[in-house]
């Protein structure tokens, strides 16, 4: 997959460009705030249809303007494609060529990309939420069914937690029989999807840091070691933990309370990694995500790497930016300067107060 043009109007900080990207490597660098993750925003706009800044639209317009517009142009398995997303305060227009966008669900199944940010690092290292949602980002992609089991567990869950709510005992039961049957594929597809995570992890993190120690990625089921994964056992926890739940006026136990973690050599993340290290893990486990749907889905996403290199030392720079010019994906980098190998590429971006210019 590759994004072949970019055209903003009164984005952020950009008032009017029209810029045409490298299928390869394109390297973007200038000083801070000059819109560097701006320009990150904007391609990571395109293949979501949401920010991963803000959830105000109205935050993605220039200072003082009410309709900002993101038009590209993508290239996928030989098939071309023009975007066009307009904003108007709090509204969201897209059109697919030339036709409207009515389901988000429907159109990110078709385009892809993977973010590395500082703010989005931070949120996964701090949030099970966040962990979970990177997580459920990708399965959304290589599970035709696992989009459809967590819309249907939302969907029970918020009408069971109205029941709680309301101590409305008789009816509970039966939605515990819906959620314990949604439960256990919810629970098989993580489960899938983070042994595929551990068959790639370790070697990437190795080639990225010399280091030959075992990074893994692990995965917490809220309801492991309470129950087994089958409907009726689930069932009979559930009903068991009933009055607990009521007492709480909503639900305490199932997929929305998973958690996952990260450890090198056994040692789990948050308490012993430094920041360069977790920052290394973050990018190695984003690297292995890449690996996963390129053999599951058969096309490369576009890769959007902002400020990847703060807190990593030269060596582990070096050896990065090694494994990513081999890389046969669309990679965005930004920096603030411009690491020796990267003189070599031939699309060098410079941004200097909203303007782009190829060096």
């Amino acid at each position: 997959m590759v994004i072949k043009s970019l055209k903003l109007i009164d984005f952020r900080n950009y008032e009017n460009i029209d810029f045409t990207f490298n299928p390869g490597i394109n390297f973007i660098y200038g000083k801070n705030g000059q819109g560097k993750t701006n320009l990150i925003e904007s391609l990571y706009l395109t293949t979501h249809l949401k920010s991963f800044r803000t959830s105000k639209i109205s935050d993605l317009c220039a200072f003082s303007k009410k309709i900002s517009t993101v038009q590209t142009s993508l290239l996928k398995q030989n098939v071309h494609h023009d975007v066009r997303i307009t904003l108007h305060e709090n509204l969201k227009r897209v059109l697919h060529n030339q036709k409207s966008v009515n389901y988000t669900s429907e159109y990110i199944k078709n385009f892809l990309s993977l973010l590395f940010s500082p703010d989005q690092l931070v949120a996964f290292k701090e949030f099970p939420l966040e962990r979970r949602n990177f997580i459920d980002r990708i399965l959304f992609r290589v599970d035709e069914k696992y989009f459809q089991r967590i819309k249907e567990f939302n969907r029970i869950r918020k009408q069971k937690n109205v029941l709680l709510r309301n101590r409305n005992k008789k009816e509970i039961s039966v939605w515990n029989q819906l959620i314990a049957f949604v439960i256990p594929e919810i629970v098989n597809s993580r489960e899938w999807i983070v042994k595929k995570i551990n068959g790639v992890l370790a070697e990437i993190f190795c080639a990225l840091t010399g280091r030959n120690i075992s990074l893994e990625f692990y995965y917490g089921s809220d309801l492991k070691g309470k129950t087994d994964n089958s409907p009726e056992s689930i069932l009979r926890y559930l009903a068991e933990k009933l009055d607990q739940e009521i007492g709480n006026g909503y639900c305490l136990f199932g997929p929305h309370k998973d958690n996952f973690w990260m450890t090198l050599d056994g040692k789990k993340d948050r308490q012993t990694f430094s920041q360069g290290e977790y920052r290394v893990a973050y990018l190695s486990l984003q690297l292995a995500m890449n690996q996963i749907i390129s053999s599951e889905l058969g096309f490369k996403p576009i890769l959007l790497l902002d400020d990847i290199f703060s807190e990593l030392d030269d060596i582990i720079c070096e050896k990065t930016v090694s494994y990513i010019i081999q890389s046969d994906n669309q990679v965005f980098i930004t920096s603030t300067t411009i690491p020796e190998r990267f003189k070599e590429i031939e699309n060098t971006i410079c941004i200097h107060a909203g303007k782009l210019s190829t060096v």
